[in-house]
C-alpha cells in the first residue's frame, strides 16, 4: 500500500519555496543501522517511488534485514488535466511527495551481512529520481 497521510487538514497545499541546497543536520544521522542511502542532491521523492524501493527490497532482503524510512511523503501534489484553459482553480490532487535535501537519509537497513546489502541498496537508488550514495558507519566508506 503507497504512503499517504491518514487524516491530512488541507487536501491541497500551496507549492512552496525552493529546495535549498543547506544540509540538514537532523535528518543526517543514522539511527536505526549501519548502511543507509543518502541524497547528494536535492529533489522530490514520491509515494510511488517509495512503494517500488520497499516491495524490491523486502523482495530481496525477506527476512534477513530491516527496512527503516527516514522520509515519508506529506506534500499533496495536484495537476491540471491536458488541454485545459487558465483557470478554474487549482487542478485535482494526483499524489503525494516529500521534498529531499542534499544529506538527507533516506533508507536505512540493518541485521544483515554488507556483502548481501550493498548490491540490494546499488540497484534500489536507481529507483529514485535524485541522485544517491551508500553509506556504511562502520567502515566509514561511501559508494
Amino acid at each position: 500500500m503507497f504512503l499517504s497521510p491518514k487524516k491530512p487538514k488541507f487536501n491541497k497545499s500551496f507549492s512552496g519555496k525552493k529546495i535549498t541546497p543547506i544540509n540538514n543536520n537532523k535528518a543526517s544521522f543514522l539511527r536505526f543501522s549501519n548502511f543507509c542511502l543518502i541524497a547528494s542532491e536535492a529533489g522530490i521523492v514520491t509515494n510511488f517511488q517509495m512503494e517500488s524501493i520497499r516491495r524490491f527490497l523486502r523482495r530481496f532482503l525477506k527476512k534477513k534485514g530491516q527496512i527503516f524510512f527516514r522520509i515519508f511523503p506529506n506534500i499533496p501534489i495536484t495537476k491540471k488535466p491536458n488541454e485545459v484553459r487558465l483557470g478554474r482553480g487549482k487542478g485535482k490532487f494526483k499524489y503525494w511527495a516529500f521534498y529531499i535535501k542534499k544529506g538527507d537519509i533516506l533508507i536505512e537497513i540493518c541485521g544483515s551481512h554488507e556483502k548481501f546489502i550493498i548490491p540490494f541498496l546499488k540497484k534500489a537508488r536507481i529507483k529514485i529520481a535524485t541522485k544517491a550514495f551508500i553509506y556504511n558507519r562502520q567502515n566509514r566508506w561511501i559508494l
